[in-house]
């Protein structure tokens, strides 16, 4: 096998694996979504921090897509941030079924990133919502005669009065 053919290979495993990641934090969103609907401040940071376990690893596979695109850069001749998934498979597309293959998971990991990235707006939003509406109701709640905002700090209460 030459170095192309390895790093193909190499190439459709990583977005194989990235599809299946794309999908766990696709099930982690849908879960924090629930748990925002909830009100159950418990279940929320459960959620969002199953979330946040997820997210961690994407560092680790963008070195993996890095590394690999920095070989098949190399053995092109290429600077290695020219080259993405649309293109390598543009570029081995005459070569065959890698091209092929590699365009249908690009599509389809596209397709998962655009729900991902959909929902996750979603749940950027409602929380901001129940942020504000939080700070809102302490607001209401412990605001002090004078109309000061609950924010500005605490006051001195005379206990045995």
């Amino acid at each position: 096998m030459n170095q192309v053919t390895t790093a193909l290979r190499q190439l459709e495993a990583y977005v194989q694996e990235e599809i299946g990641a794309q999908l766990r934090l696709l099930e982690r969103l849908e879960a924090q979504d629930l748990a925002l609907r909830s009100h159950d401040p418990l279940r929320i940071a459960h959620t969002t921090r199953a979330l946040d376990t997820e997210i961690e690893g994407a560092q680790k596979r963008a070195q993996r897509r890095h590394t690999i695109l920095a070989g098949l850069a190399d053995v092109w001749g290429l600077a290695s941030s020219s080259l993405s998934l649309s293109s390598v498979a543009e570029r081995v597309g005459d070569d065959g079924d890698d091209g092929e293959r590699l365009e249908r998971q690009k599509q389809e990991l596209e397709r998962i990133s655009k729900r991902v990235q959909k929902l996750a707006r979603r749940n950027t939003t409602v929380a901001r919502f129940h942020q504000r509406l939080t700070s809102d109701v302490l607001q209401a709640v412990l605001v002090q005669d004078d109309g000061g905002n609950v924010h500005d700090g605490g006051a001195l209460v005379d206990a045995e009065a």
